[in-house]
């Protein structure tokens, strides 16, 4: 198991009904949809869908699996990416052990709103979804830490770091990226 990011280019919300198992249908002939991205709002990251409709199923003119990853090696990697922002270590508890994480501090609010990268790194790393808003914002800080991205030397970060920005071109062209 592990987090699997898809991301969906210039979604067009789609007028459906939902049958008795909750998928989409066409509201004239009853016949289900078979291509769709239906929007799953993380309500714990307020913001992140900006530009969508939670719950809405949408049409898109692309989709692409961008990212996947193990749990532990997304926390490892968003760790990275938050020492590249320059977030200042912080000290938590993790399940009764005293850490020191560079992602603690957008995890504990002490990095400003607007930082570099700071709706990825302050986000489920499970489900949710990125909207085209929030995306293009941090597609810009992705172009932005580019070189230095790529001078932290490691080619699995650094692969990581270019699946993401290119999902997130596609995402910030009026889709989202899909945490699942």
């Amino acid at each position: 198991m592990g987090l699997d990011i898809t991301a969906y280019s210039k979604l067009k919300k789609l007028d459906v009904l939902f049958n008795s198992d909750g998928e989409p249908v066409d509201p004239v002939t009853r016949e289900p949809v078979d291509q769709y991205y239906r929007v799953r709002e993380n309500n714990d990251f307020p913001g992140r869908a900006d530009g969508l409709e939670d719950g809405a199923c949408y049409s898109f003119a692309e989709s692409e699996d961008v990212f996947s990853r193990s749990y532990g090696g997304y926390t490892f990697w968003r760790e990275t990416l938050a020492k590249l922002a320059g977030y200042p270590l912080r000290s938590f508890l993790n399940f009764g052990v005293q850490e020191n994480r560079h992602a603690a501090s957008a995890w504990f609010g002490k990095v400003p709103d607007g930082a570099p990268f700071v709706e990825l790194v302050y986000f489920s790393d499970c489900e949710g979804c990125i909207g085209p808003v929030v995306a293009a914002k941090l597609l810009r800080d992705f172009q932005e830490f580019d070189e230095r991205a790529k001078a932290i030397g490691s080619e699995r970060f650094y692969s990581g770091y270019c699946q993401l920005k290119r999902g997130l071109e596609l995402a910030s062209d009026g889709g989202a990226l899909e945490f699942s």
